[in-house]
């Protein structure tokens, strides 16, 4: 069997895997990745040294098919990572590692393009809703940073809008994230969607309440935050994830009406899977629907978070299967 490789590459880890064409001439295609390994970026000096030591990790040659999903935006065929100090040619790429093709797409253009594919038990609904199969789905959330794709039908296809959402300015909801902001601006000019509503936003907010209450803020990192929040052991960590996940609302639900996403809103990344169980108890989704007179509109669409932490390997695998001929006819006549 052939495969081609595919790889989901964040600020911090990148996820590995191959799919085997054969799987995706089934009805429906079968583009769930096998040979699935994880490296840490900050073990390897680029791309290349990675994606080769991959391939020896899985004890195979190189393929000649590859789709990457990168966090960072990618410009005249040049990819320069947001979280992290890579910066590369996709061509050059592909000649260095001496494939047939190489597509390098956004981390979140990879999972909006899975979400057609993802089961049922890969998602978790916080919003039933109704989806209108004929309208656009909106793919976003935080990790590292604050990702955002959409996925819009297009003459029976998909046809996938990558964007660079989340440094949009961040709107507060309340006095209380007013009072946030108004911190966060005394130390820097412009404050976004992604310095709040992320990883090290959660530290962040930790640290503007603590300023405001006129307390010395401990050296938390994320991870304790989101502990000692979710355990309620630290009454200003649990205030921290509470607002966290108000504003992650919020931030959804104005993505949601600028988009129109009535195919349905699916929060991705790597924090919202991890507090899955706390988000229910939080003001997440009435934020997300709280929209004044366009509440019921919002509240009629699906939201769902994707808690298959795979799932841009299997976006990765359909879009290069679909946007790459020598390959799509390869499949054909299998």
């Amino acid at each position: 069997m052939s495969f081609i490789l595919v790889a989901d590459i964040g600020g911090t880890n990148a996820r590995f895997g191959l799919v085997g064409i054969d799987s995706a001439r089934t009805t429906p295609p079968d583009f769930t990745a096998t040979e699935q390994h994880s490296l840490r970026c900050a073990d390897y000096p680029g791309i290349d040294q990675m994606i080769r030591a991959y391939a020896d990790k899985a004890g195979i040659p190189l393929p000649d098919y590859a789709c990457l999903a990168i966090a960072g935006p990618i410009h005249d065929g040049r990819v320069r990572m947001t979280n992290l100090a890579w910066e590369f040619g996709i061509e050059e790429l592909r000649e260095t590692l001496g494939m047939k093709a190489l597509d390098v797409i956004n981390d979140f253009a990879a999972l909006a393009y899975a979400t057609p594919h993802l089961k049922p038990e890969m998602l978790r609904p916080l919003v039933k809703g109704t989806v209108n199969p004929d309208a656009a789905m909106l793919i976003l959330g935080p990790g590292t940073g604050f990702g955002m794709a959409a996925l819009v039908p297009c003459n029976g296809r998909w046809k996938i809008l990558a964007t660079e959402g989340g440094h949009t300015n961040f709107a507060p909801g309340n006095e209380r994230e007013i009072a946030v902001l108004q911190s966060l601006l005394k130390q820097q000019a412009h404050v976004s969607v992604e310095t709040l509503i992320c990883g090290k936003g959660l530290v962040r907010i930790y640290r503007a309440l603590a300023e405001i209450d006129g307390v010395a803020p401990e050296d938390y990192e994320p991870a304790d935050i989101n502990e000692k929040g979710q355990s309620g052991a630290d009454p200003l960590c649990k205030e921290s994830l509470d607002m966290f996940c108000a504003m992650l609302g919020s931030a959804v639900g104005d993505r949601t009406l600028c988009l129109g996403a009535q195919g349905g809103v699916f929060l991705g990344g790597g924090i919202a899977p991890k507090i899955a169980d706390y988000i229910e108890g939080t003001e997440l989704v009435n934020r997300y629907r709280d929209k004044g007179p366009m509440s019921d509109y919002v509240g009629r669409i699906p939201l769902n978070i994707i808690m298959h932490d795979k799932a841009a390997l299997i976006g990765t695998a359909a879009w290069l299967m679909d946007n790459t001929p020598s390959l799509s006819a390869e499949r054909r006549a299998g």
